[in-house]
């Protein structure tokens, strides 16, 4: 009797010991560790689902785009080739190059290059190769520009796109310009002041382009002046080919008392062609035939009037150093149609440093040379050469 109620108590604790060890497995489904199943639909869920995946709409204007994830704005949008989105607004497209302001960064430039994608719900005028010009909401891919315009659908290889105007081509947007000032004194043995002055007037369209160039010098030693000169140039552009473009009006006017010219004009016409047009260079040059006024401050055997056509060759060029640093040369040289004068020639070369977005620091040299100086009054001979190197600070607008 006891062996059997020791074996029958040694059965009954191996069997509650595997029924322990088996208990998990055969357990209440409460009290296992297991994947959420997935939840039930009905109509509240599937009505709180919706509202949280489905875009706003908008019952006026073009359906406004935006990342996932954020809110929609009034913004544009644009995607670089590192993956980052800028939220804010375009003002302009060309030479390559994007204007984009930013409410963080302000305004900032852009290489195209680096420019991925665009989204925008503003009507923009969009210029291609071949004088075509679309009006709508557009946005630029890696390959293709595509516009909603009032005909229709739009879609363009990006290679052929040349720049954007902001809206329906408002004329206020294609015009920018700057003024620069310099100023130096000394005193001592020699009391000298020197006053530089510089402004530019620009129009940048579709197919014309404007521009106006003022340059003044004024310097007074010991209260003498000894320094004045003026110069005025304006040129128009119309392009009739993607780089090839008409000058249908050119005009200079110049004026240099210690040069002996008391006025100079020479309005004309020409042709021009860029040579480059890149984000970061650009390169042209010009042809232009001209008539030519000169009255001189006093002569000595010959009148003070001189008149004859000339032709004038020039280049222009723009670097971009670097996202702040920017030089541009101006080289032209003047061939009198007369025999006896020699040409005139000038050079224009500046250094302009990004200071603030609208401040810049410049530093500019102006070479001038009268190719044949006219003879004064009192027998005395202007020197042919004139150099003038000038530091200032400027206001772009």
């Amino acid at each position: 009797m006891i062996r059997t109620s020791q074996t029958f108590s040694l059965i009954s604790f191996l069997v509650l010991v595997l029924a322990m060890a088996m208990g998990p497995a055969y357990a209440d489904n409460g009290m296992t560790v297991s994947l959420p199943e997935p939840a039930k639909s009905d109509k509240g869920d599937s009505k709180d689902d919706s509202a949280l995946t489905t875009r706003p709409k908008f019952l006026t204007g073009a359906a406004r785009w935006y990342p996932a994830d954020l809110k929609p704005g009034k913004w544009e949008w644009v995607l670089l080739n590192t993956g980052e989105w800028l939220k804010g607004t375009i003002d302009a497209i060309r030479d390559d190059e994007m204007e984009f302001d930013s409410d963080k960064f302000d305004k900032v430039t852009l290489k195209m290059k680096d420019v991925v994608e665009t989204h925008s719900s503003r009507v923009d005028t969009f210029v291609f190769t071949n004088q075509r010009v679309f009006v709508g909401v557009g946005r630029i891919t890696k390959d293709k520009v595509i516009i909603q315009s009032e005909s229709g659908l739009v879609t363009l290889p990006r290679t052929q796109f040349i720049s954007l105007a902001v809206g329906d081509r408002n004329e206020l947007n294609l015009w920018s310009g700057n003024v620069n000032a310099g100023v130096s004194a000394s005193s001592g043995n020699t009391d000298q002041v020197t006053a530089n002055i510089q402004a530019s007037l620009k129009r940048r369209g579709a197919f014309l382009r404007l521009d106006t160039n003022y340059y003044g010098n004024l310097g007074k030693s010991d209260g003498v002046t000894n320094i004045d000169n003026q110069q005025l140039l304006f040129e128009a552009d119309l392009f009739i080919r993607d780089r090839l473009f008409l000058i249908p009006a050119v005009f200079e006017y110049y004026t240099d008392t210690f040069a002996n010219i008391k006025l100079r004009v020479r309005p004309g016409a020409g042709i021009g062609y860029q040579l480059a047009r890149r984000s970061t260079l650009e390169w042209q040059i010009t042809g232009v035939a001209q008539y030519q006024r000169v009255e001189y401050e006093s002569t000595f055997d010959q009148s003070p009037l001189s008149e004859s056509f000339a032709a004038t060759l020039a280049s222009h060029a723009r670097w971009d150093i670097t996202d702040d640093i920017t030089f541009t040369g101006n080289y032209s040289v003047t061939i009198p149609t007369t025999q006896s004068s020699k040409p005139d020639q000038q050079g224009i070369f500046k250094l302009e440093v990004d200071i603030t977005q609208y401040v810049t620091l410049n530093t500019t040299l102006n070479w001038t040379r009268i190719g044949d100086p006219t003879e004064q009054a009192d027998g005395s001979t202007p020197e042919p050469n004139d150099i003038s190197l000038s530091v200032g600070l400027g206001l772009v607008f």
